[in-house]
């Protein structure tokens, strides 16, 4: 995709008319081949860059550097065991490279590795916000800014230079700066390096004082772009090679993204069984205050139900089982108690069936019953019903006499 690169020349001033930047400009085909470029001032860049272009709505594509002269930008040693303890001590170890308030100024942070030196760049933010400002008025949000030098190629004891007619572009691994090229020689004799690299390659271009520079090899860099002169096709051919390097939008100056339109496709179904599960929640909790309510109550009406049978009874901790214990129903044993055979034994009984007395045998689980009922075959029938519902039953006696068949019965378990 086709990529914009701006390289402001000032920083961005602002009058009654308007604001006013100084910027080339270069836009790359998508092989990295030069589609246009040139040099103008915002109100021309404005009508030189439709942003309503389709491949410029991405913030990618649009690179802007800005001058060194303005970006501090130093490698440092930072403690800490993890990246986040890292970054939080960054603006503390960075304090002492500035003269200004640090508050002041916005601090953008290569990749961060235990035990590696961190690259860092300050920039001003009033600056930062200038520029970012006036590119938004034109309809431009670019996704990277980063500074010249830290586009310059770097290595163990060498020093890149990218000359221009009236500066220098210094990068070291740890520093990097801009200079007039009147004040170069005195940089270059104040570095350590033993390697001099001129990306854009004439050493005859140093004259004589080259001689000055004893021990220094000079290299000289082979791009096509360096050599013709043109530093911003120079710096974007190396942006795309080998990344944006220290990116200043970071933090509060991050990029907006666009939104994945896979992820916008489901955002509505995730926001709406978010809400369900919402939804679910809250009845969740309803439906557990209303059943707390509902025991409550139910509790204080088996306290009264329970008092009103035994009044005599003075103190109530758990009405179950003492109800239980009143009955002689066994709790969590393996029969099924007074209680429950005396449903059984009620819902088998047939008409003309009358209980003359009850005995249950809490030993054997056992429940005995007294009973007059009209004849034999009732009697054998009330046996057989109960069977049917899965217990034991068995006549002891049974003897005729006025009014009926006495029957003495027993129920258990299955």
């Amino acid at each position: 995709m086709p990529k914009l690169f701006i390289r402001a020349l000032s920083p961005a001033t602002r009058d009654d008319e308007g604001y006013h930047l100084e910027a080339e400009w270069l836009i790359t085909e998508d092989d990295g081949s030069i589609r246009a470029n040139g040099q103008t001032d915002l109100r021309g860049l404005a009508e030189l860059v439709d942003p309503e272009t389709d491949w410029l709505q991405t913030a990618d594509n649009l690179v802007v550097i800005v001058p060194g002269d303005y970006v501090l930008g130093v490698s440092c040693e930072v403690p800490g065991r993890s990246a986040g303890q890292i970054r939080r001590a960054l603006p503390f170890v960075v304090e002492e490279f500035v003269a200004t308030d640090i508050e002041a100024m916005h601090l953008a942070a290569g990749e961060i590795q235990r035990g590696e030196p961190v690259r860092c760049c300050l920039v001003d933010r009033s600056l930062l916000e200038d520029w970012l400002v006036c590119l938004s008025e034109i309809g431009l949000s670019p996704g990277h800014m980063t500074a010249e030098a830290e586009l310059l190629p770097a290595a163990e004891g060498q020093v890149s230079v990218l000359l221009e007619a009236r500066r220098a572009l210094l990068k070291t691994l740890d520093q990097s700066a801009t200079v007039d090229r009147s004040n170069l020689m005195m940089a270059l004799e104040s570095l350590t390096a033993d390697k001099l690299l001129l990306v854009n390659g004439d050493p005859a271009a140093l004259d004589f004082e080259l001689e000055r520079l004893e021990g220094l090899t000079v290299l000289t860099g082979d791009d096509e772009d360096a050599e013709a002169g043109s530093t911003l096709a120079y710096l974007a051919n190396r942006w795309l090679a080998d990344g944006d390097g220290v990116n200043l939008l970071q933090g509060a100056y991050l990029p907006k993204r666009p939104v994945n339109p896979v992820w916008a496709r489901w955002q509505g179904v995730a926001a709406l069984a978010a809400a369900w599960a919402g939804v679910g929640i809250i009845a969740m909790i309803v439906e557990g205050l209303w059943a707390g309510a509902q025991a409550d109550r139910l509790q204080a009406e088996s306290e009264a139900l329970y008092r009103d049978i035994y009044p005599q009874e003075r103190r109530i901790t758990n009405v179950r089982r003492q109800m239980q214990a009143k009955l002689g129903v066994r709790a969590g044993g393996e029969g099924l108690g007074f209680t429950e055979y005396l449903a059984e034994l009620s819902a088998a009984l047939g008409q003309g069936a009358t209980v003359t007395g009850l005995n249950y045998n809490d030993a054997r689980d056992e429940l005995g019953a007294d009973l007059i009922v009209r004849s034999y075959d009732d009697a054998e029938s009330l046996q057989t019903a109960i069977k049917d519902r899965g217990l034991n039953a068995g006549i002891t006696s049974a003897e005729q006499q006025e009014g009926g068949v006495r029957v003495r019965l027993r129920v258990g378990g299955a």
